[in-house]
């Protein structure tokens, strides 16, 4: 029993060692603050005070999204929606969710959905082949059903651009979780390959938000 607990200190000191250090060199936020919004609640009342409603409402929830988020980041993995759009930072596992609660907040029928295969018609900065997942919503409104995503600012309900190339499966409380375990030792390698070499991180790692070529 006591050759397990040490077994199981040691292997969690080596864990943080390795962690820790890509935690810390991770960027500080580059705050965005469309009307002055900050938060996920903040942009909750913004979006009612629109005179706005059905999918004009959409878009206007989506556009405030696409304008929050700055930088796309799998470096800050930690983050849940919510602190991600506080500091417009993420992927679409957090800029898509975070949307998904405004617009369910909203009154609006909302299912995330993911597949782990999508096909953008824009280059998507040099992403390896294994990174070509991707999470967004499906909203429903007036017996409609469109797909709907802010990692564009011309993205409208139903006019989006990527289409998937494997099968569309419902988000669950573990998606998320899975996704971050699947990526983040290739993150931590990368930051540590950074680190030692004197190179900037991948772009697909880290990047400006709106910068899509």
């Amino acid at each position: 029993m006591k050759r397990e607990w040490w077994l199981t200190a040691a292997v969690t000191s080596v864990v943080a060692a390795v962690v820790a250090p890509v935690v810390a060199r991770a960027p500080e936020p580059a705050l965005s603050l469309p009307r002055d919004v900050r938060s996920l609640d903040e942009a909750l009342d913004d979006c009612l005070g629109t005179r706005l409603d059905g999918w004009d409402l959409v878009d206007y929830t989506t556009n405030l999204v696409n304008q929050k988020f700055t930088r796309y980041s799998l470096w800050h993995l930690w983050e849940g929606s919510g602190l991600a759009f506080k500091n417009s930072r993420g992927f679409s596992d957090q800029y898509n969710i975070a949307l998904g609660r405004l617009l369910a907040g909203l009154g609006y029928e909302v299912q995330a959905v993911h597949a782990s295969r999508v096909r953008f018609d824009t280059t998507r900065v040099g992403a390896p082949w294994w990174n070509a997942g991707h999470t967004w919503l499906r909203v429903t409104y007036g017996g409609q059903t469109l797909d709907v995503c802010a990692s564009r600012g011309d993205h409208k309900a139903g006019r989006v651009r990527f289409s998937p190339t494997s099968d569309v499966r419902p988000v669950h409380p573990w998606t998320g979780l899975n996704i971050r375990l699947a990526v983040a030792p290739v993150v931590i390698w990368q930051v540590w390959k950074s680190t030692l070499s004197g190179e900037p991180v991948p772009r697909w790692l880290f990047r400006g938000f709106h910068d899509q070529g």
